[in-house]
């Protein structure tokens, strides 16, 4: 029940926050700021290349070692 919880909340918020960052990158009203713009506004090209960089080399090794692990029954998560 807990993991339930869990991946409720966690894939809600990540629905939420990746739909509200379309919607304002879409958006034609001028006072509705993508985080693109904070991002690029407030943190130099080489830090946002050093954090994509770094979160890339860790989302492959990431899904290399899930995908390595055998999958449980759904009953024994």
């Amino acid at each position: 029940m807990r993991r339930t919880i869990w991946t409720a909340v966690f894939l809600g918020l990540t629905a939420i926050v990746l739909g509200l960052e379309i919607w304002a990158s879409a958006d034609s009203n001028p006072d509705t700021v993508p985080w693109t713009d904070y991002i690029t506004a407030h943190l130099p090209g080489e830090v946002t290349a050093a954090a994509i960089g770094a979160l890339s080399a860790w989302l492959a090794v990431h899904f290399f070692r899930r995908y390595r692990r055998p999958n449980p029954p759904p009953d024994q998560e």
